[in-house]
């Protein structure tokens, strides 16, 4: 693969949002080649493999100490970084996109570099565990997840700190935060209740999809995280109790398409509607 960038995040800022870097021409420039093998022995575990090379090179003045002189712990912009990765999940519940029973564990370990310290060398542990259950009867579900990862030695760059607030990893309420950190945790925890389930008629005449279906379930929920970093890169979330809440509504919907709808509220004294969504592939 290969890619270019026009502008990139180089810092995160005193109340956790990206600072952005952009000038004339690309600003990063990165490719990476890979392979990983899978195996599958049993129904419910996988074991992943995988090793990858990627070289990065970014504007020096992204470097100087004006913008970030720890992106990389190094002077070099450029970087060619090796990562070898081991993976092992286990999944047994009802519903790949929205489980309501059952319970699923994952863990990671990464090396990147051949080093044991300075620049962007790094050993990297993360782990996930989540259950879901049914209650009266399955007239109420519940889940809890638990969210962990750690990054040694602690004196890491900026490039190998993203943490809580990238990808799907977040607490709800906090969506439009970033929080770095080199060792981190987040739990959730939920209460849903399916409200109504219905078919709508597709007028047209197609026989692989007659009806789409939906159906709505009210939820509450309640997360805790914590990130923490070295001294030099705090900011307003780090090194705290983080707490969020709030409620919602889940609509699931054809080939497993779901969307959530939740209004959310932090520590800080925020709060707001939420709108995400997830495809079924």
């Amino acid at each position: 693969g290969y890619s270019q960038n026009k502008e990139i995040s180089y810092e995160t800022s005193d109340t956790n949002t990206l600072s952005q870097f952009k000038k004339e021409g690309f600003v990063r420039n990165n490719w990476y080649a890979g392979a990983s093998y899978q195996s599958r022995k049993g129904f419910f575990t996988r074991r992943f493999y995988s090793v990858t090379y990627t070289y990065v090179r970014v504007n020096d003045s992204i470097l100087d100490p004006k913008y970030n002189p720890y992106y990389f712990n190094s002077k070099n912009p450029s970087q060619g970084i090796i990562d070898l990765a081991y993976s092992f999940s286990y999944s047994n519940i009802d519903h790949i996109n929205y489980p309501l029973s059952g319970k699923s564990y994952a863990f990671t370990i990464l090396k990147r570099g051949l080093g044991l310290k300075g620049g962007t060398n790094m050993l990297y542990f993360d782990g996930v565990y989540n259950k879901y259950m049914s209650h009266f009867n399955n007239r109420l579900n519940s889940s809890i997840q638990l969210f962990a990862k750690l990054k040694l030695p602690f004196d890491q760059p900026y490039f190998n700190q993203r943490a809580l607030g990238y990808g799907e990893l977040y607490l709800r309420g906090l969506e439009y935060y970033v929080i770095d950190g080199v060792a981190s945790a987040v739990a959730k925890y939920t209460v849903k209740k399916k409200l109504l389930s219905f078919k709508v008629r597709v007028p047209l005449n197609i026989s692989v999809l007659p009806n789409i279906p939906f159906t709505f379930f009210a939820k509450t929920y309640a997360d805790v995280g914590y990130s923490y970093i070295k001294k030099q890169f705090d900011t307003k979330l780090n090194n705290r109790l983080l707490y969020t809440g709030g409620f919602g509504i889940d609509i699931l919907t054809v080939y497993g398409i779901i969307i959530n709808l939740e209004y959310s509220f932090n520590q800080l004294g925020k709060n707001g509607i939420f709108l995400h969504g997830k495809g079924g592939f």
